[in-house]
């Protein structure tokens, strides 16, 4: 049986993806290794969401190259998306694929070295849904406890920094009959956690049912097992609305308590530039709401500063904003001007030195939050999926996502287990068994 390695960078989403790859590959005979060891196939899923991003990618397909040298090389997602001839110009590229075929190109494998790599693409994004049924069920990974199943791909809005739109193509969804397929086998694999991912997952709509009625499905089918959790990936503010919450909040329904809600800037003529669709008196309101009626929520944000025209009083506003908000967890981003949309060529751009500045701001900020959303979770009991070992401590997530870490001889691996949270450190807590439940 022929070995393959496949290196993931970038989200959640391109996680699931590659999750999806695996199992096309293991139906075909393939065998998954390790990335220190030998493989006759190594895939690269590629990120291009910033320039750093993509600088990363190129450093990632060079080492696979370096450590892999009669191995085939593909290369395929958002940077192959993005800029094909930067990839083209590599050496040692057997097989490159774009988004559009991203699940199509195990007939293009080669079957030795290229002198130039063979090119898998398509002129333009077909259809209104995306589909993805394996023949077989799941190959079982260790990412399984906690397993990123695809449900939406890409996005209509028009965030005038985001290259995504462009990469992903318009807003498609899967059916929700595949969907629940997919978590069947997974549940029957031993997976406890489910995390609904895609770009835009708030914009998931199969035949007229939205995102809700999805988890409604979910809830009915599998809501008897009460042996696992749903976990929403990053979702828009305006696609949220009460009935997340009044689920969140009912100890029978299987949505943790968690959400993760893109704000990008505290100042509303910041937002306006960037053509987010809500103002920051919105968001405020619904975090309010959401951490009134859920015990304990867990909510973060994503950030992004230095967006062109960004004065000090408006950092300085999404700071005060930041600093009053009840969120616990803030995903820092430098602006990255990427070629194609409406920021790359906006005026006023923050100096990169002023940038880095107000990075390390956010990030303090970021950091005290953490360690106060913390203290106020001391002594709480919570649900903690554990995940693998370091050394002599467990470590995996809580409900409402506080890392955790508990030392045990016993063998805790894809285990939830009821945790009292006794000490704090900036990136996680540590605490003491009180049962196993699953």
């Amino acid at each position: 049986m022929k070995r393959f390695l496949i290196h993931t960078l970038g989200c959640r989403l391109n996680q699931a993806e590659s999750d999806q790859i695996i199992q096309k590959l293991y139906e075909e005979g393939y065998v998954l290794v390790q990335k220190d060891q030998p493989a006759e196939l190594c895939i690269i899923n590629t990120c291009a969401v910033t320039h750093e991003a993509e600088v990363k990618c190129r450093k990632i397909i060079r080492q696979l190259l370096r450590g892999n040298p009669t191995a085939i090389i593909v290369v395929i997602g958002c940077y192959v998306e993005r800029d094909i001839g930067a990839i083209r110009n590599i050496e040692g590229i057997d097989l490159i694929v774009d988004n559009k075929c991203k699940l199509k190109w195990l007939s293009d494998i080669p079957t030795k070295k290229l002198v130039k790599p063979r090119i898998v693409t398509e002129g333009e994004w077909k259809g209104e849904s995306i589909s993805f049924e394996p023949v077989l069920p799941p190959f079982s990974i260790p990412s399984f406890h906690r397993a990123n199943v695809k449900i939406q791909e890409g996005c209509d809005c028009k965030c005038s920094y985001c290259i995504i739109p462009h990469l992903r193509g318009p807003s498609r969804s899967r059916a929700i009959e595949e969907i629940l397929k997919e978590i069947e086998w997974r549940l029957e694999g031993g997976t406890k956690e489910i995390v609904l991912t895609g770009v835009n997952i708030g914009n998931y709509n199969w035949q007229g049912s939205n995102l809700i009625n999805l988890l409604d499905a979910i809830h009915c089918r599998f809501g008897e097992k009460k042996c696992f959790r749903i976990r929403l990936s990053s979702i828009e503010l305006n696609t949220l609305n009460d009935e997340y919450i009044l689920r969140m909040r009912d100890k029978k329904y299987p949505l943790v308590p968690y959400l993760h809600i893109p704000l990008q800037s505290g100042c509303n003529t910041i937002l306006r530039s960037m053509n987010r669709p809500y103002v920051r008196e919105e968001y405020e309101d619904f975090v309010l709401k959401a951490v009134e009626m859920v015990e304990d929520i867990g909510i973060s944000a994503d950030i992004m500063v230095g967006f062109p025209g960004e004065t000090e009083r408006d950092f300085e506003e999404t700071l005060s904003f930041l600093n009053r908000l009840p969120i616990y967890f803030m995903h820092v981003f430098p602006f990255s001007p990427r070629e194609g949309t409406l920021a790359y060529s906006m005026e006023n751009k923050v100096k990169p030195i002023e940038i880095e500045r107000r990075v390390k701001e956010v990030i303090r900020l970021s950091k005290r939050k953490r360690e106060e959303f913390h203290k106020r979770n001391i002594n709480k009991v919570k649900e903690v999926l554990f995940e693998e070992r370091e050394n002599s401590s467990w470590s995996g997530y809580s409900e409402n996502y506080i890392r955790v870490f508990l030392d045990s001889d016993a063998n805790l691996e894809n285990k939830m287990c009821l945790v009292k949270l006794e000490e704090n450190d900036s990136f996680s807590m540590k605490g003491s068994l009180v049962e196993v439940k699953f």
